[in-house]
Parts: structure tokens; sequence; C-alpha cells
């Protein structure tokens, strides 16, 4: 069975303004409107885990765009620079950027409900078990769970915005074929 929709009187007068008489129906003029929107939104938008640019020619790097991310799955970060400050070797990794940004929201004064509504990943009040990946961050005053590298990513974004923070990771794929780049190098920027 196919599914059916209901519209309102106007979007289907609507739709009848735009329907060549004797040979749209209902379903023609939409999927027409679909085809529409989908040619022209993809111009503005960028297709998810597609490059916004071919490799960077001096550094060989491919250029994402940080709302629109790859498959991160077999990454790791080789650097990272959050507002001006880089990471040491020891932190490169995605969960340790998650637990910094949470740390700059802390220091900030971003705390409570406030910092609780920008998380999307778990999260608990207090000092909570490390040994389920909670990360205790003293000055926000909760613990924030450890995560995969798609997740954490779409947090860190969010996170960055919200507290409109300047982001730059650039990251290596392992040589492993279930990588979206096996071997490969690229770059996410956030610029508020």
């Amino acid at each position: 069975m196919m599914p059916q929709i209901n519209v309102s009187q106007s979007l289907f007068s609507q739709l009848q303004a735009i329907a060549e008489p004797f040979v749209d129906t209902p379903e023609t003029v939409i999927q027409k409107c679909v085809e529409f929107y989908l040619s022209n939104a993809s111009i503005h938008k960028p297709i998810a885990g597609k490059p916004e640019s071919p490799p960077d020619e001096d550094t060989g790097y491919m250029v994402f765009p940080p709302d629109s991310p790859p498959d991160l799955t077999f990454t790791r970060p080789m650097s990272i620079e959050l507002d001006g400050k880089t990471f040491d070797k020891g932190s490169l990794y995605w969960n340790p950027l998650l637990f910094e940004l949470v740390r700059q929201a802390g220091l900030k004064g971003v705390k409570g409900d406030k910092l609780k509504e920008m998380l999307l990943c778990n999260f608990a009040d207090g000092q909570a078990n490390e040994a389920q990946g909670y990360r205790y961050i003293k000055e926000a005053g909760l613990s924030v769970q450890g995560q995969a590298a798609n997740p954490v990513w779409k947090t860190i974004h969010h996170l960055v915005k919200q507290l409109g923070l300047k982001l730059d990771v650039v990251f290596l794929w392992d040589d492993k074929p279930k990588a979206a780049y096996p071997g490969k190098t690229a770059r996410m920027r956030y610029i508020p």
C-alpha cells in the first residue's frame, strides 16, 4: 500500500497553480517541486562526506566542511588547534578535544542546565564512573562520556559553534579497507 498524505486546501491550490492542466497529477507536481529543490539546494549545501575542495596544493590535505564531515571511523587527529592553543601529541584524539571544549565552557561560565543543553553526548552531574568512559571536568562540574569519532565530532562541532571558538583539525584515516579514505589526510576548520 502506498503512503497517503493530507495537504491543506491552500497548499493544494498552490500545487494546482503550478500544475500543467491535463498532464500533472498531485504526485507529479510534488515530484517536480522536490527535484527543483534538490537541484538548487545542492548548489549551496555541501554533500556529506565529500571534500569541499580538491586537496590543497601546499599540504595535500582534503578539506571538508565541519558541518558535513566525512565518515571519521578509523581516523585520528594529527594536529588540533583550538582558539590558538595547539594540543600536545599525547592529546591528539577526538575525546580529549571534547573534554577540553567542556572545560572551556566551564571556564567561560557556561555551566549547569545551559551547558547540559549544549551537550550532544552522555553526561552526569559530578563525578561519574570512569570505567564507563566518563571523564570528570572539574571546571564544568560534570562528567562527560567519551564517544566514537563520528558522534564525538558532532558534539565538538556543536560546542565550538555555541561557544564561538575557532577550531582547526588535521586528521588521518588509518590504511584500512573500511576507512572512508584509507591513508589520506584531511582538514576541518571552524571559524566563528
